[in-house]
């Protein structure tokens, strides 16, 4: 009977006591990367009203700001950070940004299906050209 108890306390703790593995965008499990969905692309552009404005004491930091979130196993963008910001109300009006858009991505699989993803994502205010990065900040083609 101790062992039964044992097994079935090891058991449930495998089943609910461990997290989900997130996977890096970069991964080579990843059978199929996320990517944002026109939808979410096209909703940033209608409501950035930052659009097009150079943060007004940038200099060497740029226009762009730079978020590390998890798309979940649904698309879901989850736990959104600063990863690299330019100050100035820019970086937390990106955050907004990104928790505000109610659209989602189209999620990373592997060949046991869909699971999420670390992604760094750089919004950039002047060019308008969002992009996926990876964590020296440096341009993934996607």
């Amino acid at each position: 009977m101790k062992y039964l108890l044992i097994l079935l306390a090891t058991i449930s703790f495998n089943l609910y006591g461990q997290e989900a593995k997130v996977y890096d965008y970069q991964s080579t499990e990843l059978i199929e990367k996320p990517q944002p969905t026109q939808e979410f692309i096209n909703w940033l552009m209608e409501h950035n009203e930052k659009l097009g404005k150079k943060a007004p004491y940038s200099s060497k930091k740029g226009t762009a700001v730079t978020l590390l979130f998890i798309v979940d196993e649904n698309g879901k963008i989850q736990d959104p950070k600063i990863w690299r910001g330019i100050g100035q109300g820019y970086d937390e009006y990106a955050y907004e940004l990104i928790m505000n858009n109610p659209n989602t991505w189209a999620p990373g699989k592997t060949a046991q299906g869909n699971v999420p993803t670390q992604i760094y994502y750089q919004l950039d205010y002047i060019k308008n050209i969002n992009s996926i990065r990876n964590k020296a900040n440096e341009l993934i083609n996607y």
